[in-house]
């Protein structure tokens, strides 16, 4: 864990020539971590409509 942590913090981190990478990069982060997040939700969601349209349908 200790080694994959250092790698993301060297790409992630800025230098003074490399800031519009290091902004591009967290902003590239941040949409990935809401698509996911999007994409949780609406399965969890999905999986609770089809268990109540499942129970009314054999009730």
């Amino acid at each position: 864990m200790q080694y994959e942590l250092k790698i993301a913090l060297r790409y992630l981190r800025a230098r003074r020539r490399d800031a519009f990478i290091s902004i591009t990069t967290i902003f590239t982060v941040v949409g990935v971590m809401l698509g996911v997040a999007a994409l949780v939700i609406v399965l969890a969601v999905m999986a609770g409509f089809e268990a109540s349209l499942r129970q009314r349908i054999l009730s």
